[in-house]
């Protein structure tokens, strides 16, 4: 019997969607629902993807140009412990106190402090990985950053996975604040932060990674080979995961985040 010949390229990308005889995802679909949506969407009113891939390609069509901006990804992992990451719309670079970065408020939305990286040299999926030095060696600069969180799903993070996912992890936007020193990509842990929204407290404590480290989400995700050859390029800004844990934003104001009692991050809300 002769060999079988190798699918059509387009019947092959149709057959990669497929999960099964019947289900074709359509991740514009689910895209579209997201950007036009004014309210927060019941996640049982939404088609679920089943696999990365396919929250992948949700975010990816609805993220909005951002007119010659850098493109931003915040790392995180699966509750299977695989290295994921959500984009970063839109993006606000921050130079200085007299000149906050601002962002719409509405009922709901939280924030995190985090430090983020822009990278100076690219990180390309490649089959042997790379060491954690290698990923500092691709760190071009690190900051103090902002993440605004504010799901475009009713149940936000307690959502299924994948959906959450596609929502590109409740993104809403990234403050890319002053440029710190780059011993605290080991040394941020332990460090004075406080949060505050109109002099009024947030968080006062110690800075804490979930993994206790802010460069292991970033490098879990730089192995992961399946994820896309243009992430991780070169002049991408990169955000690491809270500092603080994500607080609530009960008003509209001015939030002031510092850390270390040295570096200092403002952002309005109006």
């Amino acid at each position: 019997m002769p060999p079988v010949p190798p699918p059509e390229p387009f019947l092959a990308t149709r057959m990669i969607a497929m999960t099964d005889a019947t289900r074709l995802f359509d991740a514009a679909d689910l895209a579209q629902r997201f950007a036009a949506a004014k309210d927060r969407i019941a996640a049982a009113e939404l088609p679920l993807p089943e696999t990365i891939a396919e929250a992948t390609a949700v975010q990816a069509a609805f993220d909005a140009p951002q007119d010659g901006t850098a493109a931003g990804y915040k790392v995180a992992r699966s509750p299977e412990g695989v290295g994921v990451a959500g984009r970063l719309s839109p993006i606000a670079i921050t130079a200085s106190d007299a000149l906050p970065a601002a962002f719409r408020w509405r009922e709901g939305l939280r924030v995190e402090a985090e430090i983020g990286f822009r990278l100076a040299s690219s990180l390309p999926p490649r089959q042997n990985g790379y060491s954690r030095g290698e990923v500092i060696a691709a760190i071009g600069a690190v900051h103090l950053g902002v993440e605004i969180l504010d799901s475009r799903i009713a149940e936000g993070g307690k959502a299924p996975f994948l959906l959450f996912l596609a929502d590109r992890l409740g993104n809403a936007g990234y403050a890319l604040g002053p440029e710190l020193p780059r011993d605290l990509l080991d040394g941020a842990e332990g460090r004075p932060l406080e949060v505050s929204l109109d002099g009024t407290p947030l968080f006062t404590g110690e800075a804490h990674h979930p993994a206790a480290d802010v460069l292991a989400w970033l490098i879990g995700w730089a192995n992961e080979i399946e994820r896309a050859e243009d992430t991780l390029s070169a002049g991408d800004i990169v955000t690491t995961g809270s500092l603080c844990g994500a607080l609530g934003v009960a008003s509209p104001g001015r939030l002031e985040v510092r850390l270390g009692g040295r570096w200092n991050l403002p952002v309005r809300f109006g």
